[in-house]
């Protein structure tokens, strides 16, 4: 990794006077243990994807509305610093927030250069270079985060080229983490500062959903069903995504370019491999692969 480039004056005087207020503090002290103890746990579900595309760092991270967040990381120095110091998003993920859409998975790449107080702090901590997958999820905001090292400048293209298999990881993380992350439990969740209350997701249009389908290839989707974790096809997965949206099955037919016969063959597919209904399978879909 990238020697930590050292934090200008400004920044510097800012973190010196960045102290929570006491109940922040000890509500974050305690989801920062949290945070250290799933550490390793998170390494090890994410190393296999990391290591070999040059990735240096993996984050999760859970926003609600109200300020509270959960937040995992590879980085244990970023996350005893975030939790100690850092107050908002800063200005350039605070836009990436709220552009942000319902239903739609949104991605930004960190600019190479920034005034951001945020941006800034990351690169101190080794962390260059990153790309950011947003989600909003009702009243929260999902985020995962990766990046490497202040040497690794060309990557960009290396993202672009391979954005549908950042995909399936997030899916498998998502799937993984749900084994182990109880959000029921309020002390593993630490406090912002600043809420999400001024940011409401944008609408975004069927047709837009729709093309954002068609353009993302995907060797599978991952659906946690009555019968465990199985695999369906991408058309298996897109005629059940489309449904969800409110199209029909002739509508779902005309955009997939297939006989309704053929949508009406994949959704009976999908329910003999999970065990579901199609309402029950509709909603599973919308829940464990966006």
């Amino acid at each position: 990794m990238a020697t930590p480039i050292t934090l200008n004056k400004e920044l510097s005087e800012k973190l010196a006077k960045s102290e929570m207020p006491p109940y922040e503090a000890q509500r974050n002290k305690v989801a920062l243990d949290y945070s250290i103890e799933m550490l390793e746990t998170v390494s090890s579900m994410s190393r296999f994807f990391t290591q070999p595309l040059g990735l240096t760092t993996f984050g999760y991270k859970r926003v609600y509305q109200d300020g509270r967040y959960l937040f995992l990381s590879t980085n244990q120095d970023w996350l005893e610093h975030h939790y100690q110091h850092v107050k908002d998003h800063g200005a350039f993920f605070q836009e990436a927030m709220e552009t942000a859409h319902l239903n739609d998975s949104y991605k930004v790449l960190w600019p190479s250069v920034s005034e951001d107080h945020f941006l800034q702090a990351l690169n101190h901590f080794g962390m260059w270079h990153g790309i950011n997958f947003y989600k909003w999820r009702g009243d929260y905001l999902e985020l995962w985060t990766f990046s490497t090292s202040n040497d690794q400048s060309g990557i960009s293209q290396l993202y672009l080229n391979t954005l549908p298999y950042f995909e399936d990881f997030i899916r498998y993380f998502n799937l993984k983490a749900s084994e182990i992350i109880n959000v029921e439990e309020e002390e593993k969740f630490a406090q912002f500062e600043s809420d999400l209350s001024a940011i409401a997701p944008s609408d975004i249009s069927p047709n837009s959903l729709i093309q954002i389908i068609n353009q993302i290839k995907i060797d599978e989707f991952l659906v946690d069903s009555p019968n465990g974790i199985v695999s369906l096809t991408p058309r298996e997965g897109e005629c059940i995504k489309l449904l969800g949206m409110g199209k029909s099955v002739k509508e779902v037919a005309a955009v997939l370019d297939i006989s309704p016969r053929t949508v009406e063959s994949y959704i009976n597919q999908a329910r003999d491999k999970t065990g579901c209904s199609k309402s029950k399978l509709l909603s599973l879909i919308q829940s464990s692969l966006s």
